[in-house]
């Protein structure tokens, strides 16, 4: 049985807390597959749902661009409306940034960046966690190409296991970007980029898992496809072990 890892788990207990008021933050963005009582506390997903059922009342299709406009409208209103309290409170003033946009001639080259920077920005372009999960994407893209997307009909037993790989295999890459991007040596005094690392983490295991799952049930439907689904489960397995191992290092 592996040991606890107290750090790993002090920001697990953290980010749990944080979920609670920003569950958006913390989710593979799959509404439709999202527990109803996260649904019912998450922003996003309950603006976009005034937003659809506004375009119903309206006898309108649920993503008519008018009435979606207007709802967006009165949402980013709504939004401003607070943050202009919370400027007040705290007394800042939004009209006044405090950096001003540097002009190209200005721009930071990579060699005057600090040391501690540097070594973070090419710990992620040169760790091969993405290459791996690239060449997981591609396999899944030509297995979905050749059984999913180019037909006209699945079985619909077999319709959620296909949508299950179809949504990770793109989420997969992006979230272990973001992921890495934290990860290594936290550029932030009060180390949240690793907190929001281990997040992504999180969310690319529950993708590999999901997606394994899939893949197994739908191996036996599709023999002549054997070997590339193999080969997505030892990527998947790859994954997983490495995300393991770096989220045990902290």
């Amino acid at each position: 049985m592996p040991k606890s890892n107290p750090r790993l788990e002090e920001i697990r207990k953290k980010n749990a807390e944080w979920e609670k008021a920003t569950p958006y933050n913390y989710c593979d963005r799959w509404c439709e597959r999202c527990p109803h009582e996260t649904q019912m506390r998450c922003r996003l997903y309950l603006d976009d749902l005034e937003r659809r059922a506004t375009c119903l009342a309206h006898g309108k299709e649920e993503d008519d661009p008018e009435i979606t406009e207007a709802v967006l409208e009165a949402q980013h209103a709504d939004l401003g409306r607070k943050l202009g309290e919370t400027a007040q409170r705290l007394d800042i003033d939004l009209d006044q940034p405090d950096l001003e946009e540097p002009h190209e001639d200005q721009a930071i080259e990579f060699e005057d960046l600090p040391q501690e920077i540097q070594r973070h920005i090419t710990f992620v372009q040169n760790h091969p966690l993405p290459v791996t999960v690239d060449e997981y994407r591609k396999r899944a893209h030509q297995f979905l190409k050749n059984t999913f997307y180019e037909k006209k009909e699945v079985p619909a037993a077999l319709k959620y296991d296909f949508e299950t790989i179809a949504w990770y295999h793109t989420l997969l890459p992006a979230k272990i970007q973001r992921a890495l991007a934290g990860f290594h040596e936290p550029v932030c005094e009060d180390e949240y980029a690793l907190y929001d690392a281990i997040v992504q983490f999180d969310i690319c295991q529950k993708a590999v898992k999901k997606s394994a799952e899939a893949i197994r049930q739908l191996k036996t439907h599709y023999p002549k496809h054997a070997m590339l689904l193999t080969e997505m489960l030892a990527l998947l397995s790859n994954i997983l072990s490495r995300i393991e191992a770096m989220e045990e290092s902290i």
